[in-house]
């Protein structure tokens, strides 16, 4: 799978897609990775996640909000 980016003509190559559990601020979480070799961060939790899990950014703090109704609700929707 081939992503563009904001650069004009650089496209980068996905290696897979893996789906994943992980926790963030002790809630846990699942979602689909694409692995994406030499990207200067480890993780990259797109647009479609937090719109997905209603997770809000707060960037004077570095922090993520999340409100913990919804993760209990969307959890036992899944």
């Amino acid at each position: 799978m081939s992503f563009t980016t904001a650069k004009e003509g650089e496209v980068l190559q996905a290696d897979y897609a893996i789906r994943i559990n992980f926790y963030l601020n002790n809630y846990r979480f699942s979602d689909e990775f694409m692995v994406i070799s030499g990207l200067t961060e480890l993780v990259i939790i797109g647009s479609a996640t937090l719109q997905k899990w209603r997770k809000k950014l707060d960037f004077e703090n570095n922090e993520v909000i999340i409100d913990p109704r919804v993760t209990k609700l969307m959890l036992l929707l899944i």
